[in-house]
């Protein structure tokens, strides 16, 4: 009976000196730091502030710049695309409320070249004669999250 309480003690021994030679060692290899914690709402990309809509033949030209840091001032590398909004008043009555709808995406598609985009550009040609259009652009994070609008860029469509 000794023996098996000594071969016993000794497992333990061995499993204990394990373990705690181990146990640093997962945490060290399993634990990376990425970098300071931030507030969510300095990890919001800076406002575009250059939306601008012109009348063409073809419809209404929403062009705006690029934003190329967050709040915070850190560099955007995870720009996923834009969110244009939209909202619709006729002539007759331009203060009567009416809310923005979501119009369409533009997806940025140069997340991995030396040469980013630095001017966007989108043809809204779903018109309606004689109607107030104004746009806010919101660009989105590959999270999904959004930032603050845009300035609000307006036009009346007549045709040409």
């Amino acid at each position: 009976m000794k023996k098996a309480t000594g071969i016993g003690k000794m497992r333990l021994l061995f499993f204990l000196t394990t373990v705690y030679c181990l146990l640093p060692i997962a945490f060290l290899v399993s634990c990376g730091k990425k970098g300071d914690p931030r507030a969510p709402e300095l990890a919001t990309p800076e406002v575009i502030k250059d939306l601008r809509a012109e009348a063409g033949a073809g419809g209404v030209a929403l062009t705006w710049s690029r934003p190329t840091r967050f709040i915070d001032g850190r560099e955007i590398r995870d720009l996923a695309g834009f969110v244009i909004f939209r909202k619709e008043l006729p002539a007759s009555c331009l203060e009567c409320p009416s809310p923005y709808r979501e119009r369409s995406d533009v997806n940025v598609e140069d997340q991995e070249k030396f040469a980013k985009t630095k001017r966007f550009r989108f043809v809204d040609q779903e018109l309606v004669p004689k109607t107030v259009y104004r746009y806010r652009v919101f660009s989105k994070l590959t999270d999904g999250s959004l930032s603050d609008p845009s300035n609000e860029a307006g036009i009346t469509w007549r045709p040409e």
